[in-house]
Parts: structure tokens; sequence; C-alpha cells
């Protein structure tokens, strides 16, 4: 079995609840928040480098998209870009990336990112996903979520409910169920309980893992392309759903890791809001919008 590791970084997103500062021209992965001023892309890209070779590295982008990935990672070759016509949110994007490593690679490990995290302690987010990608190597067919420890009863992310205690004390856990975005009175019931995690939208699998979850929960994905040869007209074909949705709430072999690093999700004004200020950035707004990043 190959102890090989590829990473995923997914390119995806409208940021439909950003607008007008985010648009389908300009998605959220491209907006600059911190204080060094790079996009939220370039920010993913630089930590997992860290981790895993530039070679290694795949990234999933919409064909309309291709210029601004290139702007910030000018040294993608072809061979580790995928294209997707039309955006089918997270599981098609993910599959075809598992079939193109796989292909290349075997049946590698990988480790799948958005572009929309901000991360402020580097050294122990990639501590979280090292433990994972450990964890992965020794049990065949697991699927692993990132995780964090709740900070307050946010209504904005989604929870995983977790089996008491951490396997090998390293911060593992079997998650029990896939919760999605609470009311306040809930999530406070479920910060209380200290059984729940926020979902922090990252995985780690093999490749054959997830394609075979894949192909059991929903065979019209995998079916269509696994012998892809027009992805134009396949595309429009696939259902728009998220991994989540498809295969990490139906499974029954999820386990994840507690990070504990510092984590935002930003798929809101509020979050973006506290970034900026975090980070000393300026920015214009109108009500509760931010129109503009200074």
């Amino acid at each position: 079995m190959s102890d090989k590791v590829s990473a995923v970084i997914l390119v995806g997103g409208k940021g439909k609840r950003l607008r007008p500062l985010s648009t389908d021209n300009m998605p959220k992965a491209f907006l600059s928040v911190t204080r060094d001023r790079k996009t939220m892309f370039r920010k993913t890209l630089d930590r997992i480098l860290t981790i895993v070779p530039e070679r290694d590295i795949l990234v999933v982008a919409n064909t309309a998209h291709s210029r601004l990935v290139k702007r910030d990672f000018p040294f993608l070759k072809r061979a580790n870009f995928l294209l997707e016509p039309v955006s089918r949110n997270t599981a098609p994007a993910i599959t075809l990336a598992a079939l193109r490593i796989k292909e290349v690679s075997g049946d590698a490990i990988i480790v799948v990112l958005p572009t929309d995290q901000y991360v402020t302690d580097k050294k122990k987010y990639l501590d979280s996903i090292r433990i994972g990608i450990d964890f992965v190597k020794k049990h065949s067919g697991v699927l692993l979520v990132l995780a964090v420890k709740p900070k307050g009863p946010a209504t904005g992310f989604g929870y995983l409910r977790v089996k008491g205690g951490s396997r090998a004390k390293k911060s593992i856990y079997k998650v029990e169920e896939f919760v999605e975005k609470p009311d306040v009175k809930t999530a406070k019931r479920y910060v209380k309980s200290g059984r729940y995690l926020w979902n922090a939208g990252g995985f780690i699998f093999r490749a054959s893992s997830i394609l075979r979850a894949v192909e059991r929960l929903v065979p019209k994905i995998f079916d269509n392309l696994r012998n892809l040869k027009d992805i134009q007209s396949v595309y429009m074909k696939l259902p728009n759903i998220s991994i989540d949705y498809a295969v990490m709430e139906k499974a029954d072999n999820i386990y994840c890791v507690k990070g504990l690093y510092g984590w935002r999700d930003m798929g809101s004004f509020e979050s973006l809001k506290e970034i900026l200020e975090r980070e000393g950035r300026k920015y214009v707004s109108r009500g509760k919008k931010i129109v503009k990043i200074l």
C-alpha cells in the first residue's frame, strides 16, 4: 500500500453570502484578508507545501478562474490542474481528483483542503494534518475530517458529534453524526455537552477509500466520471452536491482529528469582519456588508 501523500486544493465556492465583495469572476478564494496581502488560495498552498511537494498538489478550479489560479501559482503544471466546466460542489470535484490521483500515483493518501479557511497557528494546523495522515496510513478504509473545538455557540458552521475519548491520545475521534448549521439554542447545547466539534471542512483519506464510498453512495457521480471522455457534457449531468451530504453523513467509517489551531470559516460578513480586524486590515462597509478591502 502506498505511503505517498497528495493534496487537493478546492478552488470552489462562489461566496454568494459575501456579495458584492465576492463575485462569479472573483470568488472568495482570491480575496486577500491577511496582513501579508496574500490571497486565501495562496495561503492554503503555502501551508500545505510544508508537507506535500508541489508536484503532488492538484488544484481543482472552474475554467473561468484558471487565470487567477495561474496568477497565484505560476509554477503550476498542466498535469496538476483540473478544470471544471461548471461548478457541481465538492462531491464531483473530489471524485474527479481522486480518480486522477489513483491513476497517476496509485492508492495515495489524499489531503483535501478548501480555500476559504482562516488559520492562525500554522504549526499546530500542520501537526493536525500529520496526525491525520498517520492515522489514515495505519487504518484501512477510514475517511477522516479536520475538526476544531468550538469557541462558542456559532450557527454558521457545521458540527460533528464525536464518541467520547480520543484514540492513541492523538486527538482522533470517531464521528457519530454530521450536524448542519444549528440554531442558537441548539448550538449552545452542543457546546455545553462537550461532545461536538466544528467541522473545519478538510478531509484526509486514501484514494481507494473515498472512491469506494462514492461508488456505493452516489453511483451516478462515480459511473459518469470513471471513464470520462467528454467532461463538458458529463459534468452538466452530475448532481450538485457536497461531499458532506453525499458521503460523510451516510458512511460509517468516519473519524476526525481535533486541531488546536485558531480557525474561522470565511463564509459570512460577520466572520470576515473578525478576520480583517484581527489582521489590522481596513475595509469599506455599507450596512452589514463589506464592499471593499483596503
